[in-house]
């Protein structure tokens, strides 16, 4: 689609009211609503990336938790992941996250990603697993490696919180520094809401909680997938 909608409009010498007033005027002009028209500096998106610490996953598959250093990402675990999650072969598969997370005023997020798995890594009983589990075949060329795959593409819904400190046993041991990029899409209705606290809460026990249930964190990957840098992201050193 074709995103040119005419030449920029500046408002140096009017207030923010003024401007604000001013854009909706000519967004209603041509035809648009206001949030298709946030083009003045407070409604542009804002990019930002937050480093990874760990991945965690309810033990009852049915939440999963980025954890970045700023923030921490929870969303539901749909049932090919919690397969995934139960799977002892769950570290032939490496994981990706394509693009940014997109995230709005309410700090709900929507994200993408991909999980892979060459066929030469895998015995009859994994592709079966995987083919059931909804993974499909593909031919995939990375690093020096060229061959058959499984591979799953996948979005998650969920919401963004703000981040608590992690315990050193709770992170994993990323064999380079990995972050997720995010795009905050502000518009000029209303304020961007302040992130609430994290789900992941520590009980008496010093056992880490995700809403309640006990969690386990999520190695996965392989060496060679790490050296070869597949789309930015590996579980394993």
């Amino acid at each position: 689609m074709n995103s040119n909608l005419g030449p920029n409009v500046h408002f140096p010498s009017l207030s923010t009211p003024a401007r604000r007033t001013l854009l909706a005027l000519s967004c209603a002009a041509i035809g648009l609503s206001l949030a298709g028209c946030a083009s003045t500096p407070e409604g542009e998106p804002v990019h930002g990336k937050d480093r990874l610490l760990s991945f965690l996953a309810a033990k009852d598959g049915r939440k999963v938790a980025i954890v970045g250093e700023n923030y921490h990402y929870v969303f539901d675990g749909d049932p090919s992941v919690a397969a995934l999650l139960r799977w002892d072969g769950r570290t032939k598969v490496t994981p990706a996250l394509l693009g940014e997370f997109r995230v709005a005023r309410n700090q709900s997020f929507e994200g993408q990603y991909v999980l892979v798995a060459f066929d030469a890594d895998l015995t009859p009983e994994d592709r079966t697993f995987l083919i059931q589990t909804g993974f499909a075949k593909t031919e995939v060329k990375y690093g020096d490696r060229t061959g058959p795959a499984l591979r799953y593409f996948g979005t998650v819904y969920g919401k963004r919180y703000e981040a608590v400190p992690l315990k050193s046993g709770d992170k994993v041991d990323f064999s380079r520094r990995q972050y997720l990029n995010y795009v905050e899409q502000e518009t000029l209705s209303a304020p961007f809401s302040k992130a609430a606290p994290s789900p992941l809460v520590y009980a008496d026990d010093g056992s880490m909680l995700l809403g309640g249930v006990p969690v386990r964190v999520v190695q996965g990957g392989t060496d060679y997938s790490c050296r070869a840098g597949f789309m930015g992201m590996c579980f394993y050193k």
